[in-house]
């Protein structure tokens, strides 16, 4: 539960990005902001640098083409795992399973999701669905991990269709801060036409 979690039980990738809304990173967001303490600062990724601390980037983000930018100058600042889990305690919706690569949040954050996926009668409803998780440490965990979302396997009529090793998400968030809003525009157009065609 959340009011039993521990800096011990707090643990995020090596290295992200935030701004993703899942649990753990609006903690982490919410505290950095706050010790930054400067009005306009917006944090955007974060790299763990010690068991214990976490150096959170940020500076003032501006809207171009839709897209969050951070163009002038990022500052710093260290937020540590007791720091976060105290966020994570205080923090309503949030609860803390007993590993900390398992967080759900308590007011059905998967519904939510659900409920705002356009049925197929408007015309609009998406064709793809992407998921980051982050892998157990185990071997045979990951190995489970792994053989169920093999290519080609069908989940409810759902098809594996690309799999990767790697944060995609902010792989891409990276990849938007650094080019150009008319080429992130262009490639989202593209996709969106092959997906399509499916």
């Amino acid at each position: 539960m959340m009011d039993e979690a521990t800096s011990g039980e707090i643990e995020l990738s090596a290295v992200g990005m935030l701004g993703n809304g899942a649990p753990l990173t609006l903690a982490l967001e919410a505290v950095a902001i706050r010790k930054h303490g400067v009005d306009g600062w917006e944090p955007f990724h974060y790299e763990k640098i010690s068991e214990s601390e976490y150096e959170v980037s940020g500076g003032t983000c501006e809207l171009v083409g839709g897209v969050k930018k951070w163009p002038g100058e990022h500052t710093t600042v260290i937020v540590s795992v007791d720091e976060l889990a105290a966020q994570v305690r205080a923090a309503e919706p949030v609860e803390v399973a007993q590993n900390a690569q398992q967080t759900i949040l308590s007011s059905g954050a998967a519904k939510q999701i659900s409920d705002k996926i356009p049925s197929r009668g408007d015309g609009s409803a998406p064709t793809y669905l992407t998921v980051v998780l982050q892998l157990p440490q185990d071997d045979q965990g990951r190995r489970r991990i792994y053989d169920a979302l093999s290519l080609d396997t069908n989940f409810f009529g759902a098809v594996v269709t690309a799999t990767s090793l790697a944060d995609e998400i902010a792989v891409n968030q990276l990849l938007e801060m650094r080019c150009e809003p008319g080429d992130v525009k262009d490639a989202r157009e593209r996709a969106a036409a092959r997906g399509s065609k499916v």
